[in-house]
């Protein structure tokens, strides 16, 4: 049976994670300059930058001149942002944080043409039960998420999600991470 794959050229990006605040400042810095450039001279056709606005926000904060580069990019749908303002853990805080993220991730993505209409959090530590519910109550339909599903109960990786309310969302579980591709 043949199987649909798409590659997805992302970026996952934890400032501070692996080095300073400055060393990660400079090096996304670099990074955004590379991508818009390969979006605008058809390098890339498409990029995915991690579902999170607050890093879009640090770029602006250095490369102000770059806010309609950005803006022209999310509206040709070839630069992918938001929804979430900075990628959200689910377990260890409540709705209302969720929620807020959501809120605010999307205003600022629409500043700049528009949010992603995707829960997508490649690096979740689990998922909270109302996830479907919280999605659809901010208008999104298909989430893609790493952990929470154990690989021994696996048996699609894709599925239809649903919280106790009965709201569903398309979901995609990202088998062995967001580094590398393969089946």
């Amino acid at each position: 049976m043949a199987k649909k794959v798409h590659v997805i050229a992302h970026t996952h990006w934890d400032f501070e994670w692996y080095f300073t605040v400055n060393e990660s400042s400079v090096q996304f810095v670099y990074h955004m300059d590379e991508v818009l450039r390969a979006l605008e001279e058809g390098v890339l056709q498409y990029y995915l930058l991690d579902g999170q606005m607050s890093i879009v926000d640090d770029y602006l904060r250095f490369c102000p001149e770059n806010r309609e580069r950005i803006h022209a990019l999310v509206r040709a749908r070839k630069l992918f942002i938001g929804p979430w303002y900075t990628q959200t853990d689910e377990l260890v805080i409540s709705g209302e944080s969720i929620v807020r993220n959501l809120q605010i991730g999307m205003a600022r993505a629409k500043q700049l043409g528009g949010a992603m209409k995707m829960g997508y959090l490649p690096d979740s530590f689990g998922q909270g039960k109302d996830m479907p519910k919280i999605y659809r109550g901010m208008g999104i339909s298909d989430t893609v998420f790493w952990r929470g599903v154990p690989n021994e109960k696996v048996q699609s990786r894709d599925f239809i999600w649903m919280s106790e309310d009965g709201s569903e969302v398309v979901a995609a579980n990202i088998k062995n991470g967001y580094f590398v591709g393969w089946i």
